[in-house]
């Protein structure tokens, strides 16, 4: 049963999760990095707190930190506690509650959706972000925590003045999984998206409904990330992410500015996770992915 079916549209990608140990630090990077961060916000309920990185394309990077250890936030306190990166992906859906049970039937338990908010401060005075998640048991996600949000304040979220970003960008091209098994990986998600698997040779490629995953052997992914750090970490798991980039000079002075280091090839400029919050990430105006890993 793919996930069109669960909601009656087509789902992919809402949000990246990168867990990281100190805000202040996070917020600096990605800033540093070209992208305007939005201002912190607190999730009251669940005790975590955030800086987001908001694209015009419907799609954003959440930056999270711990504020208080609870049961409620316990994977995420469980994962800063072996490293920083991407701890989780969101994906899109018009009712959380809905989606329980079809998960639940594909193979993919979910617990009962969970509502929470953040305040917001706006021009016009404070009003809250509210947002319904259904989360996925993580045994059945290979290489990190999957959850459906739905979002009933997308105007509070979508802000029109964070949108804009020096380095261009645009949204996400591609979300990376590294693999020992690329096609045992793929079949999940193949299966919890309802698309296709393609074999592109130097890695397995699945449709979402928007921005697709690439799951690749670390082998394959250091061609283009050499000798990352994350790359020590037991797989499988959430490497990092492609940025789609309206300009790619634009992108390479952001980047040339922040002084960290950057690998240029075959038009994709390249962070790695030591640099980004402990995710991959690579930006990309044409994106291709045998200009990723040829």
């Amino acid at each position: 049963m793919s996930t069109q079916n669960i909601t009656g549209d087509r789902l992919g990608l809402d949000h990246l999760v990168v867990a990281v140990r100190d805000l202040d630090v996070a917020q600096d990077t990605y800033s540093r990095l070209g992208f305007t961060v939005t201002p912190r916000g607190r999730h009251t309920e669940l005790k975590s707190a955030n800086h987001t990185v908001m694209f015009a394309g419907g799609d954003y990077i959440e930056l999270l930190g711990i504020e208080e250890q609870r049961p409620i936030n316990a994977h995420y306190a469980a994962f800063l506690r072996q490293r920083e990166g991407v701890a989780a992906i969101a994906l899109k859906t018009a009712d959380a509650r809905a989606a329980r049970a079809p998960l639940a039937e594909a193979g993919f338990p979910a617990a009962e959706a969970l509502d929470f908010g953040r305040p917001v401060d706006l021009p016009g005075g404070a009003r809250e972000a509210r947002f319904s998640i259904t989360q996925i048991d993580p045994a059945s996600t290979p290489g990190g925590r999957v959850f459906l949000c739905q979002h009933h304040t997308r105007d509070v979220v979508w802000r029109p003045d964070c949108l804009e970003h020096a380095n261009s960008a645009t949204g996400l091209a591609a979300f990376v999984i590294a693999s020992d098994d690329p096609a045992a990986t793929a079949a999940v998600y193949a299966r919890l998206f309802g698309g296709a698997v393609t074999d592109r040779g130097s890695a397995l490629w699945v449709e979402t409904g928007d921005t697709p995953l690439v799951i690749a052997t670390p082998d394959h992914l250091h061609w283009a990330w050499t000798s990352d750090p994350a790359f020590a970490t037991p797989r499988p798991f959430f490497a990092g992410a492609v940025i789609r980039v309206a300009d790619l000079e634009r992108t390479q002075q952001a980047l040339q500015k922040s002084k960290f280091p950057t690998v240029v090839a075959n038009g994709v400029l390249r962070v790695g996770s030591a640099s980004a919050g402990g995710a991959m990430l690579a930006f990309a105006q044409e994106f291709d992915l045998n200009t990723l890993i040829p």
